[in-house]
């Protein structure tokens, strides 16, 4: 068994680690965390031992008799709940490397990158970082996601350091890829309230090609959808949040008529904010159709919706479950999905909110329509 492994708690409950390199610097970190708690930031490019390391911080801590949290933010390559999304995950109740499809709390973010969707990854890691507090938890590892170069990336974790005010923040490089990052984070954090930790990567860590990333992904799909089933839920009683609607007052019936001759296909829907008017049709509009000057018209196809990734959440934006559009003929009360949701608590279902992936029903990526 690898050095500096505690097997207290034995192989057989923690069968990761038989597969895991304890590296002395790990060791070190892992008793700085379990000494002075707080929250541990993980940072490391893709393919460095992210989530190892958190699995690993998480298992020290647990078996020191200590009730730890694990929040997972790579939204792609996510060990907790199915790609798209945040993850928490309680130890106890769970044993370090679970890595549960459907963990104590998700939060939807519909991507599986954070490109495009920063302030929705930084408020959600806050979210669950405090939802971990409230229940009483004084440890809580955070397992960032590998973009670590760019604006983008330093805006991301600039964020969410400012947000959840780590105690430590334990760097993963091979070399000297994440100084620029951490240079602008503030050093080594003297004065900040942190402590910066450059750990090595382990010989063990793989490289994964894009082919890859993408069969992960898709097989965790495969496996949170498994036991779905179809589930109708009222349009009219729903706030849609993200692409198409949500964001203006409703078309009446006659404008939708009149849109239709002038695009020359069935208007199904559509919604008006200001001068922009966003609508559902049935199919593109005709070739010749060109929008007046000035004119804010956008426009999909209902077609292009279905299989779309959604996130069914309730009154207070917790994510209950994820949720795919089912294809079906057009009804103005009603949207069937597909889903794991329970049929009685769809009721708790308020919020739609429309991610930018489409999923076929057994995991696989598709492309847009």
């Amino acid at each position: 068994m690898p050095a500096g492994i505690d097997d207290s708690q034995g192989l057989d409950h923690f069968p990761f680690l038989a597969r895991l390199e304890v590296l002395p610097e790990w060791e070190a970190a892992a008793g700085l965390f379990l000494e002075q708690g707080g929250v541990a930031m993980v940072l490391g490019a893709p393919d460095t031992g992210k989530s190892t390391l958190s699995r690993f911080l998480a298992y020290k801590t647990f078996a020191a008799g200590q009730p730890t949290a694990l929040v997972d933010l790579d939204l792609g390559q996510s060990h907790l709940g199915p790609p798209s999304t945040l993850g928490l995950v309680l130890f106890p109740p769970r044993l370090p490397g679970d890595n549960s499809l459907f963990p104590e709390s998700l939060y939807f973010i519909g991507q599986t990158s954070p490109v495009g969707s920063i302030l929705e990854v930084a408020v959600g890691c806050q979210v669950l970082v405090e939802q971990a507090a409230r229940r009483g938890v004084g440890r809580t590892v955070v397992n960032t996601s590998g973009m670590v170069h760019g604006p983008g990336a330093l805006r991301l974790k600039r964020a969410q350091v400012e947000l959840l005010q780590p105690r430590f923040i334990l760097a993963l490089q091979r070399d000297r890829e994440l100084e620029p990052l951490l240079r602008a984070l503030g050093g080594d954090g003297a004065g900040n309230g942190w402590m910066v930790s450059r750990l090595p990567v382990s010989v063990r860590a793989i490289r994964k090609t894009p082919e890859d990333r993408r069969r992960y992904r898709e097989e965790r799909f495969r496996r949170y959808f498994q036991e779905a089933r179809r589930l109708v839920l009222p349009c009219r009683s729903l706030v849609w949040e993200g692409l198409p609607w949500g964001r203006g007052e409703p078309l009446t019936p006659g404008e939708l008529q009149q849109l239709g001759r002038i695009l020359g296909t069935p208007v199904l829907y559509g919604e008006v904010s200001g001068e922009r008017k966003v609508l559902l049709t049935e199919k593109p509009p005709a070739e010749n159709w060109q929008p007046r000057p000035g004119e804010s018209l956008h426009w999909l196809t209902w077609s292009g919706l279905h299989f779309r990734l959604v996130g069914l959440l309730d009154a207070a934006r917790r994510t209950l479950a994820l949720g795919l559009i089912l294809p079906s003929p057009w009804h103005p009360e009603e949207m069937a999905f597909w889903t794991p949701l329970a049929p009685e608590a769809a009721g708790r279902v308020h919020f739609l909110q429309v991610g930018k992936l489409r999923v076929s029903l057994t995991g696989k990526e598709l492309a847009y329509v």
